[in-house]
């Protein structure tokens, strides 16, 4: 049986027995392909140790080679990182050289304390916590080596205010800028107003082109180098020469020809005297590069004059305020705008008529900005209530002060109240309780053809104001009833004209009510006023482009009232005589209310009122033996409103 030698082995008893292979022939290696495997296994652990270690993820610390520009973040905190990267930014600080003379400008070092740059510290820690934190294994792992082995450089997000950085360069560097100064007018006005022009050269400046400026200033931001920034300069040429404006000093004289100015902003009237005119008047450059210099007005001087004058006709705004309480408005006004003088465009007013070729006008009309609130009224709610749209009115003029009294009350009591989209709203339901409790007085009202003092006496007239309000808005009404008598309070508009019988509407305790439809898709919100002897109540919601419309009312079937009634009272005494309600006409009346809605659709109602004759009613006084012991009066003494309460009977 033959042996197989491999290796080291084999080899020396081959060279023993054959004494080797000649010259020229291949020795066998003296390693083993095993032991080369093992050793490059060894190796391949090694390397894989070395691998692990670099890229292990070391708890909350950010990988090693990570940095913020030059501040070393590697095996820090997030914390420690940020505590580190705001302690360089803070005392970080810009270098600028202008022809040998240097300045720092820090992060807050800006005009007024103006941050000048502001880094975000935050980010670049959250980027710099990010490196080697893949939802990957692999990925994330070859982010940390390679930030071990070659390093990785996170941004720090920053700002600069290159206004801020401008103010301050030009305040540190003032001694050294100067800008051009152009050749401009100098004008003597004498004592009997005649003007003497003559001009003062320009001057050459120096100015610094800060565009290039800003771009150093963000390279070294970005990087936190203290490289120093030099500051380039170049010299400035005024634009206008001497010669440049020598041939508008006729048109300077013909212009101060024009003064004194008189100004009228609203109405308040005001003058310019010749020399203030005479101050304001430049040399302005020319617009294209082939046109001439023209004249103008210097804007900061005119400014300043008009800010004197512009108080004298300001108007602050007003700000919304919205209050609410268990489901009303407690506190409500809405939003005004404000007025001011519009300066830039007076002094384009002022120019224009101090150089045109016309007439000066004998007054020139300054005019007016709106200024907005910062609190609108829109803004003010959670329902988005912005605009009126409608208003109702009645006029109540020689109503008794009990009758004064109760409407107050009532009109107290429907202010705030607010209307929710798809809501009926009922008037009874919202004056709540009518009687002594809730502060109303008697007065006389008609009821079962009688009349007789009873509490809120007078409360028709907040059903005749609301009635008018819903028609000036548009609404449905679901239910009204007329007045059965025509009453004089309600023939007449807020403003006490006369307007005729049928746009009254009455509420009793517990009916008539009146009742409408909030259909407007908003919350619709009610505030009352009283001035003087008008009654307005106004609706507060959100237009949807419906329009209302209704015709003057017809009046007709016109019945003379009953003959004089005279009621014996002890009251007054024997023989005399006073005359407690006037006569009306009975009559019918008619008129159409139309809404037509945004989509064309149009919806047409009449409203028709019946009214019986009122007759004259007049107390003659008796004496008592002439009435039944313990009765002052043969019936009910009616009042001049006596109709202005309830009055259902007979409708």
């Amino acid at each position: 049986m033959t042996d197989h030698l491999s290796g080291p082995a084999n080899m020396l008893r081959a060279k023993g027995a054959g004494g080797g292979r000649k010259n020229g022939k291949r020795r066998r290696s003296p390693f083993s392909a095993r032991t080369v495997a093992v050793f490059l296994l060894g190796l391949a652990l090694v390397g894989v140790g070395v691998f692990g270690s670099l890229a292990a993820v070391q708890g909350d610390a950010i990988a090693q080679g990570v940095k913020a520009r030059t501040v070393d973040l590697g095996g820090k905190t997030a914390q420690e990182a940020a505590a580190a990267l705001r302690e360089r930014v803070t005392g970080f600080t810009l270098t600028f050289d202008l022809a040998g003379a240097t300045t720092r400008i820090g992060p807050a070092d800006g005009k007024g304390k103006r941050a000048v740059v502001s880094y975000d510290v935050n980010r670049a820690v959250k980027e710099a916590v990010s490196v080697g934190r893949d939802t990957n294994a692999i990925r994330a792992l070859a982010e940390r080596l390679n930030a071990t082995l070659f390093g990785a450089d996170v941004a720090i997000p920053y700002t600069l205010d290159r206004v801020a950085l401008r103010a301050a360069l030009e305040e540190k560097f003032s001694s050294a800028v100067s800008p051009a100064r152009d050749a401009r007018f100098d004008i003597a006005i004498d004592a009997a107003g005649s003007p003497a022009v003559s001009i003062i050269a320009g001057k050459e400046g120096v100015s610094v082109d800060y565009d290039a400026v800003m771009r150093a200033a963000d390279e070294r931001l970005k990087d936190l180098s203290d490289e120093v920034v030099d500051v380039p300069t170049t010299k400035a040429r005024p634009a206008l020469s001497r010669k440049d404006i020598e041939p508008l000093v006729p048109e300077v004289i013909a212009a101060l020809e024009r003064a004194p100015l008189t100004f009228m902003a609203k109405d308040v009237t005001w003058t310019a005297s010749k020399r203030a005119v005479a101050d304001w008047i430049v040399a302005v450059p020319p617009s294209t590069r082939d046109g001439g210099p023209t004249l103008g007005l210097d804007k900061d001087r005119v400014s300043t004059y008009l800010a004197g004058r512009a108080e004298e006709v300001a108007v602050p705004p007003k700000n919304a305020v919205f209050e609410e309480k268990d489901g009303r408005v407690t506190s409500f006004e809405p939003s005004a705008d404000g007025e001011t003088l519009d300066i830039d465009a007076s002094v384009a007013a002022i120019a224009a008529a101090l150089f045109a070729r016309d007439a000066a006008p004998a007054e020139i009309a300054l005019p007016i900005a709106i200024v907005r609130p910062e609190v609108d009224t829109e803004r003010s709610n959670p329902y988005g209530i912005k605009e009126i749209i409608g208003i109702g009115a009645t006029n109540f003029v020689g109503s008794p002060s009990n009758r004064r009294h109760n409407i107050a009350v009532g009109a107290a009591s429907v202010n705030g109240s607010l209307i929710a989209p798809g809501e009926e709203f009922s008037l009874l339901k919202t004056l709540g309780k009518i009687d002594a409790s809730t502060g109303y007085l008697q007065e006389l009202v008609i009821k079962e053809n009688k009349t007789m003092p009873e509490f809120g006496g007078g409360l028709c007239q907040i059903g005749s104001t609301t009635f008018r309000a819903v028609l000036d808005s548009g609404l449905p009404v679901t239910e009204r009833q007329n007045h059965s008598y025509r009453v004089p309070y309600y023939e007449r508009d807020g403003d006490g004209k006369s307007i005729g019988p049928g746009k009254d509407a009455t509420i009793y305790d517990p009916a008539p009510d009146f009742k409408f439809l909030n259909d407007t898709g908003h919350e619709i919100l009610i505030t009352t006023a009283i001035d003087k002897n008008k009654l307005s109540f106004t609706f507060w919601g959100v237009r949807d482009g419906r329009k209302a419309e209704q015709t003057t009312a017809k009046v007709f079937n016109i019945v003379q009232p009953p003959e004089k009634k005279i009621v014996k009272t002890t009251d007054l005494k024997p023989g005399e005589t006073k005359c407690t309600e006037h006569a009306h006409l009975g009559s019918d009346a008619v008129f159409t209310y139309t809404v037509t809605y945004p989509d064309g659709t149009a919806k047409t109602k009449d409203f028709k009122s019946h009214y019986k004759p009122w007759q004259e009613v007049c107390l003659l006084g008796v004496d008592p033996s002439e009435l039944p012991p313990g009765v002052t009066s043969r019936e009910v003494i009616p009042d001049a409103d006596a109709a202005g309460a309830a009055g259902t009977a007979g409708n």
